[in-house]
């Protein structure tokens, strides 16, 4: 069918499909090269982006560096928190406030109990529960101390108990006022300290 066209009809044909073929071949190798170009030069724009922002923040590091040192500072003369770095020596500082309030007042603690540790808007909220046994009056300014100072405490879940007198002998009357004096007393003493460090 193509040898009866005429010459330059043919010649035409054959010109037509190199250039088909011209282009394939552009299309197969040059179109991904030049995509590809498109793709490194909008990554190195990106990057030449984030490299400007980093550049900025070095600048300013040694601003940074004392506004942070400053922070830490400031927090860690915060002392509205307890100080200690992790919730087991928490529990000991909170012990160790309750044992010094006692040592110059009527009262000795029974035993102390540590409970589970949560977390309340990003601080850690640190529990005992304490069973000891005082008087009214001393009670009274022992949980004013452990609340009205810093760190911040809080004192829940109050129980006050009236003493046992032992009945195996007839206590004197001043045994016997000494003994119904002494209360037990029961009660939880909660702390926080930061739940997320700087």
């Amino acid at each position: 069918m193509i040898s009866r066209l005429p010459q330059s009809q043919r010649r035409f044909i054959a010109v037509m499909l190199f250039l088909l073929v011209l282009l394939i071949l552009f299309a197969a190798i040059a179109l991904p090269a030049v995509t590809m170009n498109r793709h490194y030069d909008d990554l190195i724009s990106s990057m030449q982006n984030q490299l400007e922002i980093y550049q900025r923040v070095s600048d300013h590091s040694g601003q940074y560096q004392k506004e942070y040192q400053r922070l830490v500072k400031s927090q860690r003369g915060d002392k509205r928190y307890l100080q200690s770095a992790n919730e087991s020596l928490a529990t000991a500082e909170l012990q160790r406030k309750v044992k010094q309030l006692l040592a110059g007042k009527r009262g000795d603690v029974l035993s102390t109990q540590v409970l589970q540790t949560t977390e309340e808007d990003g601080f850690r909220r640190v529990v005992i529960r304490i069973r000891m046994k005082s008087t009214l009056e001393d009670m009274l300014s022992i949980f004013h101390s452990l609340e009205s100072k810093k760190p911040y405490l809080f004192v829940s879940d109050l129980t006050i108990r009236s003493r046992q007198v032992a009945r195996r002998r007839l206590p004197s009357t001043k045994e016997l006022n000494e003994a119904l004096r002494l209360l037990d007393i029961d009660f939880q003493l909660s702390g926080y300290m930061r739940g997320e460090k700087i």
